[in-house]
C-alpha cells in the first residue's frame, strides 16, 4: 500500500483527493498538512492530525501530493528531495525559475508537476499541437473560463496549451487580451482571454481560425472528481519510478 501525504490537505482538491484514495485499498492517507496560520492545523481528519509542517511528517509517507501555491510547493518539493520521496503537484501558477528549479531536484526523486490531471485535457495538449502543426497559417487564440476564487491567470491548462501551440513554430507572442487601437493581428500572435465567475470549474477553448473556416476544440470539466481520479493515476505511476521529470503525458500514455 502506498502512503500519500497531502499538502493543501483541507482545500477543495485535497479534501477531494482524500475522497478518492479512501475508496482505494491501495493507497491510505497518512499524512495531512496546511499552511501556518490556517484555521485547521491542530485538528483531525480522518483521524490524522493536520500539521504546518511537511518536513515533521515527511517519514510517515512514501509519496506527497501537492496542491498549494507556489511558493508552499517549491518549498514542499524541496523537502521530498532532501527525504527521498517522490513528489506529485497540480499547483499552478509556476514560474519558469520555479519549474527549473523542480526539474533541477528531478535528479534526485521522480517528480510530477501538472497543470491539470485529467485524461481530457492532456489529450487536448496533445491534439492542439498536432493541429497547430498542421494548420500553420491558422490564427491561434485560446479562451478559459474558471471560478471567481480562482487566484492565477490566465490558467496553468491555457498556458500549457499556448505552449504546445508555440513550440511547433518558430516564433510565437502571447497576448493577453487586447484593448484600444492595436491594429492589425500579427501571424506569430497567440490570444489569451481568461474569464472568471461563480462556479465554473473549469472550460478551455482553443480556436483555429483560417480564410473562410473555423476548427474549435473544448474541454469541459463537469467535476472536480476528474482532476481527482487523474491525480490517483499519477500517484500509483509516480510510486515506482526512477527520478526524472514526468508529465501527465507520461502517466496516459500519450
Amino acid at each position: 500500500m502506498t502512503r500519500v501525504i497531502l499538502t493543501g490537505a483541507l482545500g477543495r482538491m485535497g479534501r477531494m483527493i482524500a475522497g478518492e484514495i479512501a475508496s482505494d485499498e491501495s493507497l491510505s492517507v497518512t499524512g495531512c498538512v496546511e499552511a501556518p496560520g490556517h484555521p485547521g492545523v491542530g485538528t483531525e481528519v480522518d483521524g490524522i492530525r493536520v500539521v504546518s509542517s511537511l518536513e515533521e511528517i515527511i517519514e510517515d509517507g512514501d509519496l506527497v501530493v501537492d496542491f498549494t501555491c507556489p511558493e508552499a510547493a517549491m518549498a514542499h518539493v524541496a523537502v521530498c528531495a532532501a527525504a527521498g520521496r517522490p513528489f506529485v503537484s497540480g499547483t499552478t501558477g509556476l514560474t519558469e525559475e520555479q519549474l527549473e528549479t523542480a526539474m533541477d531536484l528531478s535528479a534526485k526523486i521522480p517528480i510530477m508537476i501538472s497543470p491539470n490531471m485529467s485524461a481530457g485535457v492532456n489529450l487536448l495538449f496533445k491534439i492542439v499541437q498536432e493541429v497547430a502543426a498542421a494548420l500553420p497559417d491558422f490564427d491561434a487564440e485560446i479562451v478559459e473560463i474558471h471560478h471567481n476564487r480562482k487566484k492565477d491567470s490566465p490558467s496553468g491548462t491555457a498556458t500549457k496549451l499556448a505552449a504546445n501551440i508555440a513550440s511547433v513554430h518558430d516564433s510565437y507572442n502571447t497576448v493577453y487580451g487586447r484593448k484600444g487601437f492595436v491594429g492589425e493581428r500579427p501571424k506569430n500572435e497567440i490570444g489569451m482571454h481568461s474569464l472568471r465567475g461563480g462556479d465554473v470549474i473549469g472550460e478551455h477553448q482553443v480556436i483555429f481560425v483560417g480564410e473562410g473556416e473555423r476548427f474549435e476544440l473544448t474541454h469541459r470539466a463537469h467535476s472536480r472528481r476528474t482532476f481527482a481520479r487523474g491525480t490517483l493515476r499519477a500517484i500509483k505511476f509516480m510510486a515506482g519510478q526512477k527520478p526524472g521529470f514526468y508529465s501527465m503525458k507520461d502517466v496516459l500514455g500519450l
